[in-house]
């Protein structure tokens, strides 16, 4: 996705973008709020204070990265792009420069306005009427962007810790390999229904998990159990390239070594939204989301030619930011902007539609309505069922990360997980606030509603404003002909790629 942020970056300036966390997880969350009001705060925002400030004085790994570009030939990462996202091996940058971890602060940018500042404060959420804590991080948007999985691992580890000692009633030390094997059993288990569906899957670890020792063990061991009757492996790869290159570098051997795996993230259409509301206001529709995606096509992987059927797997979607329906509306009425495929419908070049909130059988009913052949991916997989129920709906690809070990409630109805999320929701372009902000609604749950995640933090009057403008996305009414559609989406579309 990199060669896309820096291609927005190119074409509007200095794009800095704040990631917020939401600490789902009521307990926890009243927990942590608790702690911060006490003076000095309490031994859980300690302990979180503490995870933040390792987390930004941590080098990025050069080798790590200039390894991966060149053994996937990845697009986009010449010299000058590594060394403005990790520095040099002579002297690597850290992923934060600034932190603030301060009860009584507030939301800030960076002092300078190439430094990532990582952030914890108390504030009023004006979406729940209730005080909490803030977790953020912001930077420019080809180093912050670094900060989304790494920040959430901190704060799921300030929590896991937590409920492990008092369940043990033990330090980590000691509770930590009884908690391993548990989950290692727990893996095993989500491997025989995995197979049962027989889809292939990609293991999405590394944001909620039980830190990295269980990442290269589950990598070995699905790789080398998830197989078909043939013996064929249905393993697509991990996405932790950490526990990719530790593996390969303690001798294992190609049979046991998940390949890395990756894709886009709700973070592309939620800033192209905030960078291109005027041309989302222009045209009436969500059109942002296309272009980002149009730009992953060109500028990405795909490159751009998707001729050779097998390379089709290389272009996914992600369309349930405000809705699948919104999406497809969208794209629907668009074509291929450049290349060997100018002119052909931009659906048609996508491989593969990702399922991420809502229900399977109405993703599967959504996209069919629109004429989409590609694959179908389930990336919400709670409980073995979720399998069966995606291949018999003719979902081809899993992606699914707590499932595979972490989760309890995967195995026990009465488990329970540690829920958060975390995602982009103000954008600054060259130092001012875009005028709308990110949001994401996904698609509606069996009760009608979506999950709304939208800054905490805005006024009422703007949220108001932003949830009234987000309907109007949500039901895609364009506000010009087709033709005058396609060409707003051309001109915007090269105005990127020029500056790429």
């Amino acid at each position: 996705m990199l060669p896309v942020v820096r291609a927005v970056e190119g074409g509007s300036g200095t794009v800095q973008c704040t990631f917020s966390a939401n600490i789902r997880d009521e307990g926890f969350n009243k927990a942590l709020t608790e702690a911060a009001r006490l003076d000095p705060p309490g031994p859980l925002f300690e302990l979180l204070k503490s995870g933040i400030q390792d987390l930004a004085s941590r080098s990025f790994d050069v080798e790590t990265f200039d390894r991966l570009r060149r053994d996937l030939a990845v697009p986009g990462w010449d010299d000058e792009t590594l060394a403005a996202v990790c520095g040099t091996a002579e002297c690597p940058r850290t992923l934060a420069q600034e932190v603030d971890v301060d009860p009584k602060g507030a939301r800030r940018l960076p002092k300078d306005a190439g430094n990532v500042l990582l952030q914890a404060f108390v504030g009023h959420d004006v979406k729940t009427g209730s005080d909490r804590v803030f977790v953020e991080a912001t930077g420019p948007w080809h180093r912050v962007t670094w900060l989304e999985t790494s920040m959430m691992q901190v704060i799921y580890e300030t929590f896991f810790r937590l409920r492990m000692r008092e369940r043990y009633g033990s330090e980590d030390s000691v509770w930590y390999s009884r908690w391993l094997a548990e989950a290692y059993l727990r893996c095993a288990r989500s491997v025989l229904a995995a197979q049962e569906s027989k889809m292939r899957g990609v293991i999405m670890t590394g944001r909620r998990t039980g830190a990295l020792p269980l990442m290269m063990l589950q990598g070995m061991f699905i790789l080398n159990s998830f197989r078909d009757p043939e013996g064929k492996s249905l393993c697509l790869g991990t996405s932790s390239v950490t526990a990719h290159y530790w593996l390969k570098d303690a001798g294992v051997p190609p049979e046991l070594l998940p390949v890395p795996a990756g894709t886009h993230a709700h973070e592309l259409s939620m800033v192209c939204s905030a960078v291109l509301a005027d041309v989302d206001d222009a045209a009436g529709l969500p059109m942002s989301q296309a272009v980002g995606h149009a730009l992953y096509f060109l500028c990405s992987r795909p490159q751009g030619d998707v001729r050779d059927a097998a390379r089709k797997a290389l272009m996914p979607m992600l369309p349930d930011t405000l809705g699948t329906r919104s999406f497809l509306r969208t794209v629907s009425q668009l074509t291929v902007p450049q290349g060997p495929h100018k002119g052909e419908p931009l659906l048609s070049v996508i491989g593969a539609a990702r399922q991420d909130s809502g229900s399977l059988e109405a993703f599967a009913a959504v996209v069919k309505e629109f004429g989409f052949k590609g694959g179908l991916m389930a990336s919400e997989v709670e409980v073995p069922q979720n399998l069966l129920d995606a291949s018999a709906l003719g979902y081809t690809t899993f992606g699914a990360g707590g499932f595979f070990g972490d989760s309890e409630k995967a195995w026990d109805k009465n488990g329970s997980n540690i829920s958060m999320a975390i995602k982009v929701l103000v954008v600054h372009v060259n130092g001012e606030r875009t005028a709308v902000d990110p949001v994401k609604t996904g698609d509606p749950s069996k009760g009608g509603e979506g999950k709304f995640e939208a800054d905490g933090l805005m006024s009422v009057e703007r949220l108001d404003a932003l949830k009234a403008r987000t309907k109007l996305m949500q039901e895609a009414e364009a506000k010009l002909p087709v033709a005058e559609l396609q060409a707003l989406f051309e001109r915007t579309c090269c105005r990127f790629r020029v500056a790429s």
